[in-house]
């Protein structure tokens, strides 16, 4: 995914875009009802052992979205049926050890530390995948667990057994998420959430009276009545449910960061409702949390990457654009076509006079003055539309320019030498873009100025393009 990598935003939106995007939003609903259950849960355990608490929750959970949905899951096949259960098995496991955990700390410290997956996640990702780690992941991990310890660690060095088994309960969430990462992406993410949670409810009953005794009338007192309420609409119909459905269509990486915010949630939850109090230590532990979460996940370098770079507009494989389907070129004039203010010369003349042969239509976008512009149109090809002072990287030229050829975001492609002038506005308008080398390496200051951002970011993407 990208962001396809983390947010979308900014990014002018395809089909497939949107999806993403309000899949993100979608799982940040989610994340807040989950930061609000840290409350719920500690309030409800007092009086309601945990195993019951889950047994109830997701039990009520999948009857209840297995009734909305019966026709999608009496129709489900064996390996749909399978691959749910795993999902459950691996949720009832992190749900016992996060709801036992929050017993014996915080709600808020409970709320953070389960955030641990967000830092793991890559990491198991390279154990199954066998796709290294980069450096910032690992440095990203050193900052978590440093955090970590900030939380957990009291004044003689030593963590609590309730820290410890929400630790455990986040390494059991990483492994989750993967598996709905790889099931969710071929499969009816309904029905798997139904069998989830069937799971997930069947074996907390199953263990519950061997664990905590018979289920007694004392464990239903109005507060915890109303914290299963919220715990089976919000928390687990909405919030898992969403969760499954969501990430059929949000990549790894943002739905990671985006589920770890709920130790943000759940902390001021907890400071909110229930009057906990965090010391210097823990909030700077809390601080480096997120701060290794979006080391982690949000990969804003990988936002300005270039569809393509080659080294030179007259290199490019028009045949092959042509038979994609593309049908509009829009060209940046200086440092791409010719030198900065240098008119047409034979080399790009040619070039335009092939492109028409094809039946390609051009236009050429400048943020030059008309007379460059215009003058550069009249001496190469009279055929092409132009542009000038065009404010790039607003999207209003790229625009404006597919309207005059007749053409879309899918039949267009844009050529330029600048990243954050040409390629940027190129991207936010949805269209396919080309990063050529600049024709002349001597320009003007403010040019020369860009080009320092845009090494950094060219570097990363020849490297993992390498």
């Amino acid at each position: 995914m990208l962001f396809a990598r983390g947010f979308f935003i900014l990014l002018a939106m395809s089909a497939d875009r949107k999806k993403e995007l309000l899949a993100c939003f979608g799982l940040v609903f989610a994340t807040i009802c989950w930061g609000i259950s840290f409350v719920f849960v500690k309030t409800t355990v007092e009086v309601m052992p945990p195993l019951y608490l889950l047994g109830i929750r997701f039990l009520a959970g999948g009857v209840i979205i297995a009734l909305i949905f019966w026709r999608r899951f009496i129709k489900a096949s064996t390996t749909l049926i399978v691959h749910g259960s795993l999902i459950g098995l691996l949720l009832f496991t992190a749900e016992v050890f996060q709801t036992y955990g929050i017993k014996y700390t915080t709600a808020g410290k409970n709320a953070f530390l389960t955030a641990v997956y967000v830092i793991l996640v890559p990491f198991f990702h390279y154990f199954f995948n066998k796709v290294k780690p980069r450096l910032r992941y690992v440095i990203a991990a050193v900052i978590g667990f440093w955090g970590i310890g900030l939380i957990s660690l009291t004044e003689d060095f030593t963590v609590s057994l309730g820290d410890w088994l929400t630790l455990v309960c986040g390494i059991f969430y990483a492994f989750q998420i993967i598996l709905i990462s790889v099931y969710a992406a071929n499969e009816d993410p309904i029905v798997l959430v139904i069998w989830e949670f069937l799971i997930t409810g069947v074996l907390s009953f199953a263990a519950a009276p061997f664990v905590s005794g018979a289920m007694a009338s004392s464990m239903f007192t109005f507060d915890s009545v109303i914290g299963l309420a919220y715990l089976i609409v919000f928390s687990t119909i909405l919030g898992y449910g969403l969760q499954l459905v969501c990430q059929k269509y949000a990549p790894p990486a943002p739905a990671a960061i985006i589920m770890g915010m709920e130790a943000v949630f759940g902390a001021l939850a907890s400071y909110i409702l229930l009057g906990e109090t965090m010391t210097q230590k823990m909030i700077t532990g809390c601080v480096m949390m997120v701060a290794a979460m979006m080391m982690v996940e949000i990969d804003i370098i990988g936002y300005f990457y270039p569809d393509e770079y080659v080294e030179s507009a007259y290199v490019i494989d028009y045949e092959k654009l042509y038979s994609e389907g593309i049908r509009g070129l829009i060209f940046d004039i200086d440092n791409t076509l010719v030198m900065h203010d240098h008119p047409p010369d034979d080399r790009s003349v040619r070039l335009l006079g092939k492109l028409e042969d094809m039946g390609f239509k051009v236009t050429f976008l400048s943020n030059n003055k008309e007379e460059r512009v215009r003058s550069f149109r009249d001496g190469s090809d009279a055929a092409a539309f132009y542009i000038h002072k065009a404010g790039k990287p607003k999207r209003g030229g790229y625009v404006k320019a597919m309207e005059m050829m007749g053409t879309d975001r899918s039949s267009t492609v844009f050529i330029g030498d600048q990243l954050f002038t040409d390629l940027w506005g190129a991207k936010r308008s949805g269209m396919r873009n080309i990063l050529v080398h600049p024709i002349d390496p001597h320009e003007e200051i403010q040019i020369i100025l860009k080009r320092i951002p845009e090494r950094v970011v060219l570097s990363s993407y020849l490297r993992k393009n390498s």
